[in-house]
């Protein structure tokens, strides 16, 4: 009789704390703006406990380690890929290290350059790896990675002319890493579509553009003023803060009058005409949402080809969470494809 009593109240237990537990995960996952997967949810908290403070406090290189975990923890182990080769390529002053991937052996393939997030301060060859090596094997194209240098040791902008570089760079030598100078494509995510689309506005005021299109992931196209809707709807709780944001600028760009210039911010751009055709994707639940498609409203004004897509439920940084949405590799298999027909 007890021992059937003590299953009974065991039972009852558990399930009183399963129905607990699911009406707490449930408030997780309910916004004033729409449902939040629930596997980022629980990594959201989970963030939370482990960084429970903002980064103002921390060294640069405790919120690089911050960065760079946050880019693995969630992301699966990288792919086999046999042809990986480290390569600097040199300049008057300094010598750029890129990881060039390429696909098979053959000639004048596509050419992709990826440029990694970080927040301008952080990610590496290394965070974005697996990323690169997909976007190789999907797209049939040599992908190069590239390690532009860092702010604050590095501000603006010296990240974005070692991106610039290594397109010039790409464009002459090419057929060197069996690729093709006719089809180059600029892919970047985060801070790094923002080195994308500040390089392409770059090419084309220097030379006219021979980009053949970009991709820009969740971009950052106004650091001036964070003044958007999406900013007011999740600047605290999101995976990407107000507060943290300001931070990585004031080192990126530390004098705000720099700020207003489009190739810090290529939304406050004057002209937005002769830029390459573009697929621009946003996280529905992103601070940097709405700047990312206003960014993409004036393309398509200025006669750019322009595809935008919203990913629901999912949050900045997504592309790199594999392991606890399907949203990441959805986002990547339309990436490539994408790539795949503009190139």
């Amino acid at each position: 009789m007890k021992r059937k009593k003590g299953i009974w109240i065991f039972t009852i237990a558990t399930l009183i704390f399963i129905i607990i537990s699911y009406l707490i995960v449930k408030s997780w996952t309910t916004t004033n703006y729409g449902k939040l997967h629930i596997r980022i949810a629980i990594m959201l908290k989970i963030k939370k406990y482990i960084n429970p403070n903002s980064i103002n406090n921390k060294s640069i290189n405790d919120i690089r380690n911050i960065i760079d975990k946050d880019f693995t923890r969630w992301n699966t182990e990288p792919i086999y890929f046999s042809n990986i080769k480290n390569l600097s390529i040199p300049t008057s002053s300094i010598q750029i290290p890129v990881r060039i991937y390429t696909p098979q052996v053959a000639s004048k393939l596509p050419v992709i350059i990826y440029s990694h997030g970080g927040s301008w301060i952080g990610g590496s060859l290394n965070t974005h790896d697996n990323i690169c090596r997909k976007l190789s094997q999907n797209t049939n194209a040599i992908v190069i990675s590239v390690d532009y240098r860092l702010a604050p040791e590095n501000p603006f902008p010296a990240g974005l002319n070692d991106v610039y570089t290594v397109l010039q760079w790409t464009y002459k030598n090419a057929e060197s890493i069996n690729g093709n100078s006719a089809h180059i494509a600029l892919v970047g995510d985060s801070s790094g579509a923002n080195l994308s689309a500040a390089a392409s506005l770059m090419e084309r005021d220097k030379n006219g553009s021979h980009i053949a299109c970009q991709v820009l992931v969740y971009p950052s196209t106004n650091i001036f003023e964070l003044n958007s809707k999406s900013w007011s709807y999740f600047a605290n709780d999101f995976n990407l803060s107000m507060t943290d944001m300001q931070k990585y600028i004031s080192l990126y760009v530390p004098k705000k009058e720099d700020r207003i210039n489009s190739y810090a911010s290529p939304l406050l751009a004057k002209n937005f005409k002769g830029l390459p055709d573009t697929l621009i994707i946003t996280a529905e639940f992103d601070p940097l949402r709405d700047e990312g498609e206003t960014y993409a409203e004036k393309l398509k004004e200025a006669g750019v080809k322009v595809a935008v897509t919203r990913y629901k439920s999912v949050t900045h940084g997504f592309l790199l969470m594999n392991q606890i949405t399907s949203e990441s590799d959805k986002a990547l298999n339309q990436i490539s494809s994408y790539l795949q027909k503009e190139l």
